[in-house]
């Protein structure tokens, strides 16, 4: 049957950390180039006037620092996304899960690349307070990519090569914090995709 894997909410607060401490790391990393030419103040004339030469590409490469530093999240970071930043439209490749089997951080890349799945629907499950089981979770989410897959795909689920899986709330997140939203995933049991799968009509 279809692999079907749950969202972890914590995962988010683990990643801003994790986020947080490279931003630091770079930052430090940026200015250690400009401290040989400060502790060098007390050397000859002619060593003087070589350090103002080195010292401003040290500062250019401070000034790329940042750039790099906000880029870092948006380009070369997919490798390691929140789940809960997941979009339809979005690509990603093969998931690790956590010890407890839920899945907090997914390897997200651009779709024009080889990728395993593409998110072609999201959809908040219908319930009360209490988690109705991961079972009946499992089938709300089911039921909601059986029934968008045909106008993603142009074609219906049984008559499609293609395949889908599903991401739902953990019992913690529906209960603590109120999360409800299913995510759909379309995938080709064949092997790797480039380019979205809408309206692929196989």
């Amino acid at each position: 049957m279809l692999s079907e894997t749950r969202r972890l909410l914590a995962g988010r607060i683990v990643l801003g950390s994790l986020a947080a401490g490279a931003a630091l790391s770079l930052s430090a990393c940026g200015q250690l180039p400009l401290l040989p030419p400060a502790l060098s103040g007390d050397s000859a004339e002619e060593t003087a006037s070589p350090e103002p030469a080195e010292e401003e590409p040290a500062q250019e490469e401070t000034t790329d620092d940042p750039f790099e530093t906000q880029d870092t999240p948006e380009e070369v970071d997919p490798e390691d996304t929140d789940v809960f930043s997941l979009r339809v439209g979005d690509c990603l490749n093969e998931m690790n899960s956590n010890i407890d089997e839920t899945v907090s951080e997914v390897p997200k890349i651009d779709c024009g690349e080889p990728h395993d799945f593409e998110v072609f629907h999201t959809t908040d499950l219908s319930g009360g307070d209490t988690f109705p089981g991961e079972e009946e979770v499992a089938d709300l989410a089911d039921e909601a990519c059986v029934d968008a897959f045909e106008d993603f795909v142009g074609v219906a689920w049984e008559s499609s090569s293609l395949e889908y899986t599903t991401l739902f709330p953990t019992a913690q997140g529906w209960e603590d914090h109120d999360d409800r939203e299913a995510l759909c995933m379309v995938l080709d049991p064949a092997g790797q995709t480039e380019g979205t799968l809408e309206n692929a009509r196989f």
